[in-house]
């Protein structure tokens, strides 16, 4: 493994003085760099010593350990929020002074407002002492302002960081708690469902810290208020209260239905992110079965379900924003009607100053509050997740060794001979980096990785399970008598094997069988009491034979089965006799190309294409014409205001003169208009969030099922470029965003963008004359945006890429778990997942701070405008009246927040966009050729079963070497053939150019039909293949054999019954309608073997195709395996690419395959007759009394079909050539 720390740059925040942190000015260096070029992660500043993920992690694991004693002694349930706020309370109380400041200044605005616009409608010109107070007060007015803008950023900065915090702890424990998970827990959970825990739930804690000190300032700032406007309107004061009062209830009504919603949709998401996992881990099983359709359908429908939900919440969430959006003007209008109608007399300064402390108070206390309730209540949801988990089994941690300090290594020299000519093969040697799972090494080669891995460790004891069935017969013995007999000759040593041949060199053989031990003997003592190893392991055939129940440990012990993934076979040949041709052996490595980060701006072609998948363009102009409508009344609505004010102040100027009568304004004509108003704006904002996320929604719907189609067609090299992680990210964060985070940003950035621009309009009606310094402040506005822009799109996609390895570190430990703990390496995988956690807190600091670095300048730019209209306003105070200043200043001042609100949430659409574009992306991947063509293949094809292989080169992918060179051959129909060849010789690539993985150069015939003529699936549907590692997808047992339902019951049990599964079946609590665990793990591997052939013999097909599928099965069910093979597909063509020469030493006829080329196609008893024959080598390594089984075999056989007139008698006469006696014949049935 590299070492996960290169150099990093230090933090510079730790050398930041007071300045430069309050304004963010120690990021500049990496603006400039972003500016020049594309940000790298070498780039990023190393993590703060504070925010280190094991630092995090144990600090917290430490308070979470005391709890679980303290309840454990209060015999209690344990509960993590307790020890959450034990770890962090103090840290974060002190964020609360931040938050009562900065509540307190929005509270003191509006009376300093108020002050102003007394000054204009008690204008005196000659009056300059009310001139200089009225200064004073427009000074304290844009100090105030400034306060805010520092403050703010400051605190939101601190918040973040502390649920940054609690985020990487809580990832940390989730991971350490992952790789300590006993069996039993590990079946209550699947790694999905982990994922999850550490992709969705852990984010609730970024966000529930922002807003938790809301929960008490709320309440408080409203108080404050209240009292406030009481002074001001008196009692009317309580009617506009009463509305926020009641709104808020209303709010949380829409929350708790809102969390309850989420929840569901949370297990469709789950289900279908699970399914996906699956079908890209089975790709190749689902397309060499052509079964996409069935999975499409199946992740369609929860797809539906999902959606059906996602509909719902965000039409919640539409409520929501509208009802905030309006609830500030219902405020404002039941006040001022109880105010008119309690009989006062409307006035600017009184109305100003109600509308901006409604405002400060409604951010808080309809926004904010509301927004308090529903993370809190979000994130104790996931913490009674993460807790759940957190609380499952763990192995018994008892003595525990140290892990060795690596001063006793084994010397391996003589072990490493073989490895080392397959290392020359490799570009990089040792370093050579393998794909997700090992996917380019073939299996063979995986098995000597783990066997050298073992080997290295130096243990006392080994345990070998199985190690030698994966790799053909001569690496097996070589492995065998070098590494097992002699490096590891003075260890104590457990090998599960099915090879009986290495029996001999054993000290003491346990055979077992059911779980039960049948014998224990030495090697002699067997020979002495004459007993038949092979008649032992298969005794009771006659009794129905019971397979061992899942569970019980069996000859074979599940481990290396753990990844389904089907190996690629395309490895680096074993060379041996150093070939001559190494270079263009079959070595598909498939290079695992880095995920591409899309550089620069999203383009318009995105948002035309995510709009366009959404909604017809009629509805789209519907829907632009509708936010300008919402946005008009909502401006109308506070101009309406103004003007009553102000025709009520010129009526009392007028009247003055005669007595002090007001005259009353007609109060039906202007309450009827503003009510109009009001309840247009109310209408129209409702309308328009509920459209944008019906468009939306649909769209993210569109996008997937377009998505999921164009995975099921690409070709299966695609997934070998891309690894699970990748891919699956797509589906789940990517989709993730389009069900849920994007509609609701791109609806709130158009009201706040509608909203700027109404403020803006309103100041230069008002005073034209603040055009003037509006064009500078918006030149440099747009230069900022653009300058942040650069950085803050590179920063998040290094945040995006830097967070997969997380993921994908997380479920590749999972999926070796088992490895991992035979090697003890728990503390290394722990601190490599602390490395990928620190990686990502790098990026997301950044992503933090460049914000916050932006947001305070976009705020010093709105303080600016504040200034300039405060103290233009009263420069020219002879031409303004009241009404007018009091709604461009009390309009000014809300732009505040908002103005960098709108700009954040437009650069939040954007950076939400590449998830639009990743996902538009595979929208159109290259693709397979068609499932059907015009073509078609008459319904009984192919009735004979006759392959012709003419002059067929194959390659993975275009740029890739020929793994198989100018291949010519004829198969018979109903012809037996075995295929053997040396690991990495282009067997599986054979099969691949048959099932047409990738297109083939030459000709392949089946009866009659040019295979690349047809569709892939009226191709695949008709060659049945049971793979290499079996498949079960998670589901019923029914749906694994029959997922088109298209056989009856009857047939599905007959199958059972075939392969001897129907009482484990029967067994099950729902018989066939049992759901199975995660990718049916619940199965052993000869289980799932059996299973295979099932589904192969219910598709009655003329063509079997057998790739190596008994290389993992104890020899009685891989005997059951030929028979039934034998027995029920006697009438077909049957190819088998064998490593044990045993099973296929009865073919019809045998091709042996070397780095591609056919070079050798006979019966097998005539290949055995060449002494130079690369077969008749192939079977002398195995040793002699073996070698001479299999000839004699080969050679009744070949009598048997060629002469069957002759006596099995006479043959043993005529041919006496090979001096074998005949006795040994009892090692062939022991293979």
């Amino acid at each position: 493994m590299l070492p996960v720390y290169q150099e990093v740059k230090p933090n510079p925040l730790q050398g930041a003085n007071l300045c430069s942190r309050v304004f963010f000015w120690w990021l500049n260096p990496l603006f400039k760099i972003g500016h020049k070029r594309r940000l790298e992660e070498d780039d990023m500043y190393s993590v703060l010593p504070e925010d280190r993920s094991q630092h995090l992690g144990e600090e917290l694991q430490g308070f979470w350990d005391k709890e679980v004693l303290r309840a454990e002694n209060d015999a209690q349930k344990p509960s993590l929020t307790r020890a959450i706020i034990k770890c962090y309370w103090k840290s974060y109380l002190v964020l609360g002074i931040f938050t009562l400041i900065e509540e307190s200044a929005k509270v003191i605005q509006p009376i300093f407002l108020g002050k102003i616009i007394n000054y204009f409608e008690n204008y005196d010109p000659m009056d300059s002492v009310a001139l200089n107070t009225a200064y004073a007060y427009a000074t304290v007015l844009t100090v105030c302002t400034l306060i805010l803008a520092i403050l703010h950023h400051l605190y939101f900065y601190h918040v973040q960081c502390a649920g940054m915090r609690l985020r990487i702890a809580m990832c940390h424990m989730i991971y350490r708690k992952a790789l300590r998970l006993s069996n039993m827990a590990m079946g209550k959970t699947t790694t999905g469902q982990i994922v999850n825990l550490l992709s969705n739930d852990v984010n609730k804690f970024d966000q529930v810290t922002v807003f938790l000190h809301f929960l008490w300032a709320g309440p408080l700032q409203a108080i404050a208020v209240t009292a406030l406007l009481w002074m001001e309107i008196g009692i009317s004061c309580l009617a506009g209260m009463a509305v926020l009062i009641i709104l808020l209830p209303f709010q949380s009504c829409f929350g708790k239905l809102f969390s309850s919603l989420r929840s569901k949709t949370a297990t469709f998401t789950d289900a279908r992110i699970r399914t996906m996992n699956e079908v890209i881990t089975g790709i190749r099983i689902i397309k060499m079965y052509a079964w996409e359709k069935s999975f499409s359908d199946l992740v369609t429908n929860l797809r539906k379900k999902e959606i059906s939900k996602i509909l719902r919440s965000s039409y919640l969430r539409g409520m929501n924003l509208a009802s905030f959006f309006s609830a500030s003007k219902i405020i404002v209008f039941v006040t001022f009607t109880t105010y008119v109608l309690l009989g006062n007399v409307i006035t600017a300064s009184r109305v100003f100053v109600a509308v901006t402390l409604y405002g400060a108070v409604r951010l808080t206390v309809t926004l904010f509050f509301p927004a308090a309730i529903e993370k809190v209540s979000e994130a104790i949801i996931s913490i009674r997740r993460i807790q759940n988990f957190l609380l499952l089994d763990e192995i018994s941690q008892r003595n525990r060794q140290p892990p060795s300090d690596g001063k006793k290594m084994v010397h391996v020299q003589d072990f490493t001979a073989f490895w080392d000519k397959d290392l020359q093969l490799l570009e990089d040697g040792d370093l050579t980096v393998i794909g997700d799972r090992g996917t380019t090494l073939s299996g063979g080669q995986k098995a000597r990785v783990n066997l050298a891995r073992a080997v290295y460790q130096d243990a006392d004891i080994y345990l070998l399970d199985d190690p030698l069935s994966a790799v053909d017969a001569e690496v097996s013995r070589h492995l065998f008598e070098l590494c097992i007999c002699q490096t590891l000759h003075e260890k104590i040593t457990i090998l599960v094997t099915h090879q009986l041949q290495y029996l001999k060199a054993a000290s003491q053989i346990l055979i077992l069988k059911d779980g039960k031990m049948v014998q224990k003997g030495t090697y002699t003592e067997f020979l002495k009491s004459g007993i038949d190893f092979g008649s032992l392991l298969k005794k009771d055939n006659e009794e129905s034979e019971q397979l061992p129940v899942p569970g019980t440990p069996t000859l074979r012990n599940r481990t290396f089965s753990e990844s389904s993934v089907w190996s690629q076979q395309s490895s680096r040949p074993s060379l041996k006799d150093g070939a001559v041709e190494t270079q263009d052996t079959e070595n598909v490595t498939v290079t695992l190309s880095d995920e591409n980060r899309s550089e620069g701006k999203v383009g318009f072609q995105a948002y035309k294409n995510y709009f366009r998948a959404g909604a017809h363009w009629i509805v789209i102009i519907f829907l632009i014409l509708l936010n300008t409508a919402a946005q008009v009344a909502y401006v109308l609505q506070d101009w309406w205001l103004s003007y009553w004010a102000n025709q009520q102040s010129t009526l009392n100027v007028t009247v003055n003169g005669g007595g002090n009568v007001t005259k009353k304004l007609d109060l039906n004509w202007y309450l009827g208009i503003y009510s109009g108003l009001t309840a247009a704006t109310v209408l129209f904002g409702i309308a328009r969030s509920l459209l944008v996320f019906y468009v939306l929604v649909n769209s993210s719907q569109t996008l997937h099922n377009k998505m999921f189609e164009s995975i099921l067609k690409a070709p299966v090299l695609f997934f070998d470029r891309n690894p699970i992680g990748r891919i699956l990210n797509r589906f789940s964060k990517d989709i993730g965003h389009l069900d849920d985070l994007l509609p609701l940003t791109v609806l709130d950035f158009i009201q706040t963008l509608l909203q700027v621009v109404g403020v803006v309009s309103v100041a230069v009606a008002v005073i034209p004359w603040i055009a003037i310094p509006l064009v500078p402040l918006g030149i440099v506005f747009i230069f900022l945006r653009r300058y942040f822009l650069e950085t803050s799109r590179d920063v998040k996609r290094l945040e995006s890429t830097t967070r997969s390895p997380v993921f994908s570190h997380l479920s590749s430990s999972l999926q070796g778990l088992w490895t991992i703990r035979a090697y003890k390496a728990e503390e290394r995988c722990q601190e490599l997942f602390d490395a990928h956690q620190d990686l990502h807190s790098e990026a997301w600091f950044l992503f933090l701070t460049t914000s916050r670095w932006f947001a305070v300048r976009l705020d010093a730019i709105c303080a600016m405008f504040v200034i300039v209209v405060a103290f233009g306003s009263l420069i020219l105070a002879k031409t303004l009246d009241a009404g007018q200043v009091g709604l461009a200043l009390s309009y000014a001042l809300t732009l505040m927040g908002m103005f960098q609100w709108c700009v954040r949430q437009s650069a939040e659409v954007e950076n939400m966009m590449i998830s639009v574009e990743r996902v538009i992306e595979y929208t159109d991947l290259e693709k397979e050729a068609p499932w059907e063509c015009q073509k078609r293949p008459p319904p009984t094809w192919p009735h004979e079963g006759v392959i012709i292989f003419d002059n067929v080169n194959f390659m993975y992918s275009l740029d890739g070497p020929l793994v198989l060179k100018h291949l010519t051959a004829l198969i018979k129909s109903r012809e037996k053939v075995g295929i053997v060849g040396r690991t990495g010789a282009g067997k599986s690539s054979l099969i691949s150019a048959l099932f047409r993985l990738s297109e083939p150069e030459g000709k392949i015939w089946i009866d009659k039909i040019l295979t690349t003529e047809i569709g892939l699936h009226d191709l695949r549907k008709k060659m049945s293949i049971i793979p290499q590692e079996p498949v079960l997808f998670t589901g019923t047992m029914r749906k694994n054999l029959d997922p088109f339902n298209e056989h009856t019951d009857e047939e599905l049990w007959n199958a059972l019954q075939e392969v001897q599964l129907k009482e484990t079946i029967e067994d099950l609590p729902g018989k066939m309608d049992t759901e199975l665990a995660e990718s049916g793990s619940n199965f052993s591997v000869g289980q799932r073997q059996l299973v295979c052939l099932a589904r192969a013999i219910l598709r009655k097909n003329q063509i079997l195709i057998i790739d190596e599928a008994t290389a993992n099965v104890d020899p009685r069910t891989d005997e059951l395996i030929q028979k039934k093979i034998r027995e029920k597909f006697a009438h077909c063509t049957v190819l088998t690419i064998a490593h044990r020469l045993n099973t296929i030493i009865d073919s019809d006829r045998i091709m042996v395959l070397d780095s591609g080329r056919l070079k050798e196609y006979d019966e097998p008893y005539v290949l055995l007759q060449n002494k130079e024959s690369l077969f008749y080598k192939m079977v002398q390594q195995l040793g002699k009394a073996e070698a001479a089984a299999l000839t004699e075999t080969a050679k009744q056989v070949y009598f048997k079909r060629n002469y069957p007139h002759i006596g099995h008698t006479d043959h043993m006469v005529t041919n006496t050539s090979n001096g074998q006696p005949s006795t040994l014949t009892i090692f062939e049935t022991a293979l």
